[in-house]
């Protein structure tokens, strides 16, 4: 019996030294960044940063560069329920925040506070997803149209490519529907994929949009660098219905993340 009891506080013992460092952990790293990803490396610094008030403090890191700079990116309150707000400055690699379209007011503002509960993308709802990237949005866009465009070449069973007309002032408009999902799904088209492509006037992709036209809620999603702050692209979706000003919504949502002056810090080596 003795042993016994010996045996079961050893076992407990471990577990609360398991769960201690555990949370220890997450406390340091709540995002789960890499450790050698939580701050500057080797002899860089960081100048001394302010935190901005009522808003949550960020740092945003490039994913696959180099520490030689971060962005300290203030989000502000409204856009943050209650509960998560905080006075620290968060190391991160990306933001989302929510907001409602045209006023662009975040999902936590008062004139928000009775807006209809519904799922998927209703109404204005407008959902924002910011990070650093070491490549802008044109880049980004061009190769996944690469990507489109090899898939289609292959004349595979799996894709069925159909051209359709011009829409909402963009010429090209084509959707992907996967014939195999259908037929598992009895017909069920909502795994279509439906592209519209704005290209610039040097031949280039300006603008990418891919939407999901035959799920509940139909949804469409964009991508673009904030004009004040060419190292972050923002990735913005919205429901489907508003693509009949796509191009208001991509100026409203540029100038509003831009107001709240997102600044690129250089790290510097002591």
């Amino acid at each position: 019996m003795f042993k016994k009891t010996l045996l079961a506080l050893g076992v407990l013992i471990v577990l609360g030294v398991a769960l201690t460092a555990a949370f220890a952990n997450w406390a340091r790293n709540p995002y789960g960044l890499e450790p050698e990803r939580l701050g500057p490396k080797g002899d860089e610094a960081l100048p001394p940063i302010a935190a901005v008030p009522n808003a949550k403090n960020y740092l945003l890191y490039p994913k696959y560069d180099v520490n030689a700079y971060v962005i300290h990116f203030a989000l502000p309150n409204e856009y943050i329920h209650e509960s998560n707000t905080t006075s620290r400055i968060l190391k991160s690699y990306s933001i989302s925040a929510s907001m409602y379209y045209p006023e662009l007011n975040g999902k936590f503002h008062p004139d928000n506070a009775n807006l209809p509960s519904c799922d998927g993308w209703c109404g204005g709802y407008v959902r924002a997803f910011i990070e650093p990237s070491q490549n802008d949005a044109h880049t980004i866009n061009s190769r996944m149209l690469e990507r489109i465009a090899r898939d289609r070449l292959q004349d595979s069973p799996l894709y069925q490519f159909e051209d359709l007309d011009p829409m909402f002032g963009i010429d090209e408009h084509f959707q992907i529907r996967y014939p195999v999902i259908e037929e598992k799904w009895k017909g069920d088209k909502s795994s279509t994929d439906e592209y519209f492509i704005k290209m610039d006037r040097n031949g280039g992709v300006e603008y990418l949009f891919e939407c999901k036209p035959y799920t509940p809620s139909p949804g469409c999603g964009v991508k673009f660098n904030l004009s004040s702050r060419p190292e972050l692209v923002v990735d913005i979706m919205f429901g489907r219905h508003l693509m009949t000003d796509w191009e208001k919504i991509i100026s409203s949502v540029n100038k509003k993340i831009a107001s709240w002056g997102p600044v690129k810090i250089t790290t510097v080596r002591n």
